[in-house]
């Protein structure tokens, strides 16, 4: 508790700037997981707490707010389900304080107090995650969070120093593959790992054995050393879903920028510093270009940690007065994390080659053995478990970097793993999907003037699915916000909504300005009137009018001319249009949009697929508009 009082009071503030750091990476990884003793009786005392579901200030439309929801729903009867939809709000809650977005003033105050919040929540359900049998808890949940900040370190005393001094001396080197320097810092950073952090340390060389053969196999591919494997403990105890409040990722800890810039994508659906495989290689790649520069493994391993720029400066500045002096990494002054990284990674690499001299105990942990498999649809997780199996929850150990509910939707393919000997069921289960009941989703960032009426016109879809899908109570929109758009199999969105919307307003622009060329009917708004008057005199709808004229709200002006007509049918004669057909039909060869409607829902209601539609209606990709008629048969 007192590591908890601390983080919440003392370093939330410093959280939140650190989140915009430009150091490669930072080791550290949220701590604050409680204290092991008296778990029964916290676990009471959590199992009591009422569900809080109060929305604070700022909540709105907000992602990590509707998963924190989720998560505390799922709190009573799915605690793992729960962990795993807190973890998802407090990675959301960082990413979207840095959107790119015009905020609002409710928002200094929501990302204050909700990462306090979230932890708050988090550290009353780790009790109840002890109490699971450990065949739910694959990878060790309840170390997800820790970290060694979870340690106080304490001096190393002369005894001690004596007696770690004499087992070192005495010690076979050439098994180590990075230079080894015996030296006060290693000493004081091996007691502090069999002592203060020995629980953690033990932990992490047990996980070590789930990835070691794969990154031992790297390694060795490229002649590097292969005692590089520490630096991964160091930076996260080998947790495939560590997070650091720097936001560094996965095994190997790699800030967003970094993880980019060595070809790790990150986007709303996927997040491959999670893959332990392709973050490895970038990790190797990285280390490769850091040797290549510095010549010196000790000084690269400390870039690794506080970026190439500042190892560079401080080199600099030791060489000014001697150039031919050869600097090393335990004669530069570093920030503290640094000083203590080197050592640290090094006492890590002697304790693993040498666990029982004290008397540290590895137990041996292993994947579930897999195989691999490609889809071209967006798959919800849950249905790729069902094909082969096993429960969604294996899905995402096999694929901890998807961290939605779904295959990314925005990728044209995606190779997946599925457990081994499953391929040729799913590959069966897979043909046999409907693939016109699957949904996929595209992402659009609120632009200034949007509201849900236009985005669900841009997208062909209803607000009430834009409302669901966000988890949206009002219809408030904010600039900058990121909604998720579920798209029906087959239904064509804008392949950019903002580059569309632009050409559209331009478009309309220059159709104004020329509209005496034109058999569209337009009307002059004058004084007095309003959206609705001009509606009935006309005989049409307010929402034809909206669509017609990209209104984004029933606000007109004096002098603004108006289409009072469909524009898109500008050869049309200039009656008003006919009486609409009923879309409850079934067999009719025509029908008339209305407001509302989407090819999904009409292909549904006239029981024909949405690819006919288009094959019976040529350049139907493009926006449908109320009043529009189209063949919806033979």
């Amino acid at each position: 508790m007192k590591l908890l009082k601390t983080l919440v009071f003392f370093a939330l503030p410093a959280f939140l700037l650190l989140a915009c750091s430009t150091s490669p990476h930072k080791g550290d990884i949220i701590a604050i997981a409680p204290a092991e003793q008296h778990i029964d009786e916290k676990a009471e005392q959590s199992a009591s707490m009422p569900i809080d579901l109060t929305e604070p200030v700022g909540a709105a439309g907000k992602t990590s707010w509707a998963e924190y929801k989720a998560g505390m729903q799922a709190l009573e009867k799915d605690p793992l389900t729960a962990l795993r939809y807190l973890d998802l709000a407090l990675n959301e809650v960082y990413s979207e304080q840095h959107l790119d977005s015009i905020g609002q003033p409710d928002d200094s105050v929501y990302f204050s107090l909700m990462p306090v919040r979230i932890i708050l929540t988090l550290e009353s359900l780790y009790p109840r995650l002890a109490k699971l049998a450990d065949g739910e808890l694959m990878h060790s949940v309840l170390n997800d969070y820790e970290s060694f900040d979870s340690f106080e370190e304490t001096p190393l005393d002369s005894e001690e120093k004596k007696l770690i001094g004499n087992y070192l001396d005495s010690m076979d080197f050439s098994k180590f593959s990075l230079p080894v320097e015996i030296n006060d810092r290693v000493m004081q950073e091996i007691r502090f790992l069999t002592v203060n952090a020995r629980s953690f340390m033990e932990a992490s060389l047990s996980r070590k054995t789930l990835l070691d053969s794969m990154i031992y196999a790297r390694i060795e591919a490229r002649g590097m050393p292969k005692d590089l494997v520490y630096l991964a403990l160091v930076e996260s105890g080998f947790k495939l879903k560590a997070y650091s409040k720097a936001k560094a990722a996965g095994v190997w800890q790699f800030i967003p920028s970094t993880g980019k810039r060595y070809g790790m994508p990150q986007d709303f659906w996927v997040d491959m510093r999670y893959n332990p495989e392709v973050a490895t290689e970038a990790a190797l790649d990285y280390l490769s270009f850091l040797y290549k520069e510095f010549n010196d493994w000790h000084l690269a391993m400390a870039a690794y940690n506080c970026g190439e720029g500042r190892i560079r400066r401080l080199l600099r500045e030791a060489r000014a007065e001697d150039p031919d002096k050869k600097v090393a990494y335990w004669d530069l002054k570093l920030p503290r994390e640094t000083m203590h990284y080197v050592p640290r990674i090094l006492a890590a690499m002697i304790i693993g080659h040498y666990p029982e001299h004290y008397s540290i105990e590895i137990k041996k942990q292993s994947f579930i053995p897999f195989d691999t498999v490609t889809v071209k649809d967006c798959l919800p997780l849950d249905k790729v478990g069902s094909a082969v199996g096993v429960s969604v929850n294996t899905v995402r150990e096999l694929n901890p970097e998807l961290i939605r509910w779904c295959t990314p939707p925005n990728l044209k393919s995606y190779t997946m793993k599925i457990p081994q000997g499953s391929r040729e069921k799913f590959l069966a289960a897979y043909e046999k999907m409907d693939k016109t009941q699957l949904v996929r989703w595209q992402q659009y960032k609120v632009q200034k003037g949007d509201n849900l009426g236009s985005i669900s016109r841009m997208f062909g879809l209803k607000v009430a699915d834009i409302q669901s899908a966000n988890n949206l109570s009002s219809t408030k929109l904010r600039i900058g916000q990121v909604l998720i758009i579920p798209m029906p199999m087959g239904a064509t969105a804008p392949k950019n909504a903002t580059a569309e919307k632009k050409q559209s307003a331009e478009t309309q622009k220059a159709s104004n300005a020329g509209s005496a060329n034109s058999n569209v009917r337009t009307y002059i708004v004058r004084n007095g009137d309003n959206l609705g008057s001009i509606a009935r005199r006309h005989g049409v709808s307010m929402q034809s009018l909206m669509t017609w004229n990209d209104l984004q709200s029933n606000k007109i002006n004096a002098g603004q001319r108006l289409y009072i007509q469909n524009p898109s049918r500008a050869s049309a004669p200039t009656s008003a249009p006919s009486a609409p057909i009923s879309a409850s039909v079934q067999g009719a060869t025509s029908y008339e949009i209305k407001p509302g409607d989407n090819l999904w829902d009409i292909a549904r209601a006239h029981n024909v697929t949405v690819q006919q539609l288009k094959d019976w209606n040529p350049g139907l990709e493009k926006k449908i508009f109320p009043g529009m008629k189209i063949r919806v048969g033979e």
